[in-house]
């Protein structure tokens, strides 16, 4: 099967059409992590933008008195590193729970591939929004958790 096949059973990519999916597939590798690999660590430089294919990544925050905490854990089709995009440092480490096959998307590129096709651009942005609102309502949970109803 093609990449650009494959990205069209992703509900993330099933909406573009088949060019603006080749334009993507330009842009992919696969990478496969095994258990508790580390994909990339909390500050480290922006890097590629990762769709999990198969598997389990945890993502985590270091806090001082706390060490390591867990922050959230995402599962197939789910995005991960959108930080890249905005060239930011990164927020958040990043470890494989179990074997995990991820889609590695260039950075650079697809960044590039955004601005010829706006299409692709708006899928990709509202993509990683999705992303901050679904961490952000996440955090919020886990306030209130921590803090009760004070």
């Amino acid at each position: 099967m093609q990449i650009s096949d494959e990205l069209a059973q992703l509900p993330a990519f099933a909406g573009l059409d088949s060019a603006a999916r080749d334009a993507l597939a330009e842009t992919v590798t696969a990478r496969t992590l095994a258990c508790d690999e580390v994909l990339f660590a909390e500050g480290d430089p922006p890097g590629d933008l990762y769709v999990i294919r198969r598997g389990h990544v945890q993502l985590t925050r270091r806090f001082d008195g706390r060490g390591d905490v867990v922050v959230a854990t995402l599962a197939d089709g789910e995005l991960l590193g959108w930080t890249g995009l905005l060239r930011r440092t990164r927020v958040a480490g990043a470890r494989a729970l179990e074997e995990t096959t991820l889609w590695c998307f260039r950075a650079s590129s697809l960044l590039e591939v955004c601005e010829r096709d706006p299409r692709v651009g708006y899928r990709i942005m509202s993509l990683a929004f999705e992303e901050v609102a679904d961490r952000l309502h996440a955090t919020r949970l886990q306030l209130l958790d921590v803090y009760g109803s004070r």
